[in-house]
């Protein structure tokens, strides 16, 4: 028995008494669940945790590549289970950056038909699925591409109001990121970000705070350890306005890409990808602590 205990903990180091441990790391980012959630696929997302059903879901490439490469929406009950399955409703087109807008909703972005009649017109767009009782309904486009050509790598705030990555001319690799509110009659059409955020870099993968306070998001701007990209933090301040973005340090950032954060407030995690020496990305975490030490580091150099 206890033989059997200590090869489980080999392989599964974040497991504690048959659940899994969600208590981030204070100083360091090390890698999240390797072996359940870091695998040998490459993550593709920052994990959303639904705290009232203990659900994560998190999005993944299928490494090696298959003849048809698709991305998959993942999902785990970290209460019961420690292998992760297929969300019922992305087994079939390429899904990706899911959150839960709530426990049983879930915004994401994917490639399918926004059409059942025209299945062969697909749509690079995000879409909400909910969930009824035990099944899965069929999801809905919120149509952001007819403004933006594409819409991916979403991201929410308590309010509705959305940021995501869409199509923008004369940056680098055409992406930025866009915002758009929820009026009373829907979606408003979607706002490019000002050139704060939007630089004349690679600026995309955005994470909003819930209460719309900070962004992180990942760029090369010439700070970058990585040609690819670092991690960013701008703070809004009371008249609206977004702070000069700022290095997140090396407890985030090294000389390999990170992108794709998102944060937990319940659980005061901060989580992000990084790639790897194979090419591949694992899911990093930190304590989310980190970021309000960068807020009071620029309020005290801002009095300077």
């Amino acid at each position: 028995m206890k033989i059997g205990l200590n090869i489980l903990l080999i392989l599964f180091p974040n497991l504690l008494l048959g659940q899994i441990n969600l208590r981030p790391p204070i100083d360091t980012s090390l890698v999240f669940l390797p072996n359940i959630i870091s695998t040998t696929n490459l993550e593709h997302s920052g994990p959303s945790i639904n705290i009232d059903n203990n659900l994560i879901c998190w999005s993944m490439w299928e490494r090696p590549k298959p003849v048809n490469p698709r991305q998959i929406i993942k999902i785990l009950n970290y209460i019961c289970d420690t292998v992760p399955i297929s969300i019922e409703f992305s087994k079939k087109y390429s899904d990706g950056g899911p959150i839960w807008i709530n426990q049983n909703k879930i915004l994401f972005y994917s490639i399918r038909p926004i059409n059942k009649n025209k299945p062969d017109e697909l749509i690079n767009d995000l879409w909400i699925c909910e969930k009824i009782d035990s099944n899965w309904c069929e999801p809905y486009c919120l149509n952001f591409s007819q403004y933006t050509r594409f819409a991916v790598s979403p991201s929410i705030t308590n309010s509705g109001t959305i940021y995501f990555v869409g199509y923008a001319d004369s940056v680098e690799n055409n992406m930025g990121i866009y915002y758009s509110i929820l009026g009373n009659s829907g979606y408003e059409k979607p706002k490019f970000l000002p050139s704060m955020i939007n630089s004349k870099y690679f600026d995309w993968t955005p994470f909003i705070a819930y209460d719309e306070s900070y962004l992180i998001f990942s760029s090369n701007r010439p700070e970058s350890k990585y040609k690819n990209g670092d991690l960013y933090i701008s703070f809004k301040d009371k008249h609206n306005n977004w702070s000069e973005p700022i290095h997140m340090g090396d407890k985030i950032n090294t000389d390999k890409q990170e992108r794709f954060p998102s944060v937990s407030k319940e659980l005061g995690i901060l989580f992000f990808t990084r790639a790897t020496d194979s090419n591949y990305d694992d899911i990093f975490w930190i304590d989310s602590k980190i970021i309000e030490d960068i807020r009071e580091r620029q309020i005290k150099h801002a009095l300077k």
